[in-house]
């Protein structure tokens, strides 16, 4: 029997299902449009794993495979990294004041700022997709753009 493989929109709905869990809100209505709207290997294509993320205290380093490069990100002045996580394509790590994500196809680091109060349910990286959830909303990483696509939950 081959390997179960599990799709970046499984992760995405377990990453909805774990935030639903843990902050008591319904979370079914969210459509992570960033997750959604990539582009996704055809079945049983995988994507190589061309990005290493390395974390140190003060900095980042991501490296490109496909540039055949390494690219540093300062962090702040006491700003650490709370999480993080690489695959395919796309690196993506979170601190207490950013969400940070790399994409291997254009060697580029982009962020999102936090804001107070926000807090990290979850994280995943897989193929060309980082997804994000906080406890205020859940943020797409794509490889292919190099940019994040967020989305504020509705609180009832």
């Amino acid at each position: 029997m081959p390997p179960h493989h599990v799709s970046s929109q499984d992760l995405a709905l377990k990453s909805l299902e774990v935030a639903t869990m843990r902050k008591g809100t319904t979370l079914g209505a969210l459509l992570l449009i960033g997750l959604i709207l990539l582009p996704l290997p055809s079945t049983g294509e995988e994507i190589l794993n061309e990005v290493y993320l390395l974390v140190r205290e003060r900095e980042l380093f991501a490296f490109s495979a496909v540039e055949n490069r390494w690219v540093t990100l300062d962090l702040r002045s006491r700003e650490k990294v709370l999480e993080s996580r690489y695959d395919g394509h796309v690196a993506v790590a979170v601190t207490k004041l950013r969400v940070l994500g790399f994409s291997a196809l254009t060697s580029r680091w982009a962020e999102e700022k936090l804001m107070v109060g926000e807090t990290l349910v979850s994280l995943e990286a897989e193929g060309n997709v980082g997804a994000v959830i906080t406890n205020l909303r859940a943020f797409g990483f794509s490889a292919t753009a190099g940019r994040w696509s967020v989305k504020r939950f509705e609180l009832k």
